[in-house]
């Protein structure tokens, strides 16, 4: 998949439970990259993930999701926008396609999956 500003190639990943996606290279100054997610099931498999840095801003583009953010279910449709904060557990279920907006740019290092 190419990146429309750059040319740039994006990187293709699949996470267990459902989640298929392409992240694009961060921007030049490295505060923020985009994904495009394509979901059926559950992200994470197990638990809740959890950021250290990074603000992940989901805007639902087809399809529902729900997400548990802080003990509190939230249901997504088409044209919703989700703002995931850093240090905050969540997880979502659900089948659809979103575009995510994460700032700074993406560090897996930084998220972490948690059984509680």
């Amino acid at each position: 998949t190419t990146s429309a500003n750059s040319g740039e190639v994006g990187a293709s990943f699949s996470i267990p439970g459902g989640t298929e996606g392409v992240l694009y290279p961060p921007s030049l100054k490295g505060d923020q990259s985009v994904a495009v997610i394509s979901m059926d099931g559950h992200y994470p498999k197990e638990g809740y993930s959890r950021n250290d840095v990074c603000t992940e801003t989901l805007y639902l583009l087809e399809g529902a999701f729900e997400i548990e953010y802080d003990g509190a279910w939230h249901t997504l449709i088409p044209g919703d926008i989700f703002m995931i904060l850093p240090d905050h557990k969540y997880r979502t279920k659900g089948k659809g396609k979103a575009c995510v907006f994460i700032t700074p740019s993406w560090d897996s290092a930084q998220n972490h999956i948690t059984l509680t």
